[in-house]
């Protein structure tokens, strides 16, 4: 089945207004349904669902779209995912990632109810016991998917053959591995938990060694299906909590993050056991703006938590890191102690900036160390906007035994006079006859602030779309010279007028929430070639009708079709 048949075949099989009516309270009108905008703040509905064209829109926020629109922008995920989601609702099976006739994810699937298997009958006596000791009881097995990988040498592959599943999707899903003797289980004699993405699907297993010799834990490899930088254990399941709370919190491994869901903490989620990246920092940035790091309280996991903290705070988040008895990880501190007190715990997390500080405290009390301690922490929060780092000027003075002014230069001079770095922070200031426009205000900042956008573009065909004197003249500028001499030059020379315009077009781009720069670039550019193409038309009305060109005219109308068709 085409791609086109499978979408054709859901919007078939769903009802818009359903999937919305889910989240949004609707009333019946002539042509559909009418709520409140879940896109934007508004006391008077101006949310439209259109049942015969099985599409929305909005006449206060202007967002618009199908089924799979709404589900992208109100999961936060791309069209592969939102598919992914509509086709379960809808009961239709996607064959994505096939292997030798068999499909990953089925591979997957059936590997995890084979361990669940495992662990409820009675090969999964010492697995039980392993729970039983951990404080999980029969009820999280069904809970969280729970299972244990037998300690044969083949026993999973034996049961995957027998099924229909060839050798090589085996090994390409992960699960086994081969030798000079042959093929056998990656995991064995292991309490298992399911890894799964953001629809809920399978995508690979971690396991922990519950007796004998051998790594505590070991995680499924990198694959087509899986891939650790862009998952988290349990997003899947705290999603909707994260978002309700506006908080999410991030542990370590997987007991931890199922000892919070357990405690009421359904907001928890783990790293899969690797360092953060800015893929899992944005993940968590598009369900709410602040997060809350909890990792183990020893030396390794505090290191951890502050390198990982300016992951986070570079993709948008609010960074608090809960400080918890040291010794313990948050699964050994809530198994002795009440909900009450990692939440107070929570209440009492401190800022990013703060945290960092106290943990140099002592290093930067001692002359030996003192000079990398303040190479460290300079480092770390020259990564910040400065303005959220001017917040704590008056601890880290006192701290660092520095005045605010040297603290501040040594912060700017850590970041390179370069296009990403250099942010104008200068006020808007309008001049007559510049038409200073919001949009081609952000496509001078786009230019400006990421060179994949300057050397993806033709220079003539975006400055032609650009109509306000301005704005066009500093994108002329930006894609002829080098932006560090520019910002020199506009600054010493008191040109504020083309540096506030770069400001104006920052501040509009971050109206653009969970896009990244490629992304805002395509929507800008897609806008103003809209605006150019209705220029265009009505500069063509406006002439007399002998001399307007007709054929233009229609060429230009059948183009503007392709911006404004809902």
């Amino acid at each position: 089945m085409s791609s086109n048949q499978i979408i054709n075949q859901i919007q078939n099989s769903l009802d818009i207004a359903d999937i919305i009516g889910e989240h949004v309270k609707l009333r019946k009108t002539s042509r559909g349904f009418m709520g409140l905008c879940p896109f934007h703040q508004e006391d008077t509905p101006s949310f439209h669902v259109y049942t015969d064209t099985q599409s929305y829109y909005c006449f206060g926020c202007h967002q618009g779209g199908t089924i799979f629109t709404y589900v992208m922008r109100t999961e936060n995920v791309d069209f592969r995912d939102a598919l992914r989601i509509l086709a379960d609702r809808a009961g239709i099976k996607l064959g994505t990632y096939q292997h030798e006739g068999s499909d990953t994810f089925d591979v997957l699937n059936l590997a995890a109810k084979f361990f669940t298997d495992n662990l409820k009958g009675p090969q999964g006596t010492a697995a039980r016991a392993y729970m039983s000791r951990r404080q999980l009881d029969g009820s999280d097995i069904t809970r969280y998917s729970l299972g244990y990988s037998l300690n044969s040498w083949d026993s999973l592959t034996r049961y995957l053959n027998s099924k229909g599943i060839k050798d090589k999707a085996v090994i390409d899903s992960g699960l086994a591995l081969t030798n000079s003797y042959g093929l056998y289980d990656r995991f064995r004699g292991r309490l298992m938990f399911p890894i799964r993405d953001i629809t809920g699907k399978v995508i690979a297993f971690g396991g922990r060694l519950i007796d004998g010799e051998g790594a505590k834990y070991i995680n499924s490899p990198e694959s087509q299906a899986y891939s650790k930088r862009r998952n988290l254990y349990l997003l899947n399941e705290a999603r909707s909590s994260i978002r309700e709370k506006g908080r999410s919190i991030l542990v370590e491994g997987y007991m931890d993050a199922l000892r919070l869901n357990k405690c009421g903490f359904s907001e928890a989620v783990a790293s899969l056991g690797t360092s953060l990246t800015p893929e899992q920092a944005a993940m968590l940035s598009r369900y709410a703006d602040r997060c809350y790091i909890c990792y183990d309280s020893d030396t390794a996991g505090q290191a951890a938590a502050v390198k990982g903290m300016y992951t986070l705070a570079e993709n948008g988040l609010s960074v608090y890191v809960v400080n918890i008895p040291e010794g313990k990880d948050p699964d050994e501190f809530l198994c002795s102690n009440s909900p009450d007190s990692f939440e107070e715990a929570l209440h009492n997390a401190q800022p990013l900036v703060i945290k960092h500080v106290q943990s140099l405290r002592e290093a930067l009390n001692n002359e030996r160390t003192r000079r990398a301690a303040l190479t460290e922490l300079f480092d770390g929060l020259s990564r910040l906007n400065i303005d959220d780092v001017l917040k704590h000027m008056g601890t880290l003075s006192q701290a660092t035994m520095l005045p605010a002014s040297v603290i501040e230069r040594s912060l700017i001079e850590r970041k390179p006079p370069s296009p990403q770095n250099i942010k104008p922070r200068v006020q808007t200031q309008t001049q007559p006859n510049n038409s200073l426009d919001d949009t081609e205000a952000a496509m001078c900042w786009l230019l400006w602030n990421n060179q994949s956008c300057r050397l993806s573009v033709d220079p003539d065909e975006v400055t032609s779309l650009i109509s306000g004197e301005l704005a066009r003249e500093c994108a002329q500028a930006i894609l002829s010279e080098d932006t560090g001499e520019l910002y020199e030059l506009w600054q010493g020379s008191g040109d504020t007028a083309k540096l506030g315009l770069l400001k104006r077009g920052e501040l509009y781009c971050e109206t653009f929430r969970n896009m990244d720069d490629s992304e805002k670039f395509v929507s800008i550019h897609r806008a103003l070639k809209a605006e150019d193409i209705e220029r265009r038309i009505k500069a063509i009305r406006s002439m007399p009708p002998e001399k307007r060109d007709l054929n233009e005219f229609a060429r230009l109308y059948r183009e503007r079709s392709k911006y404004y068709c809902r």
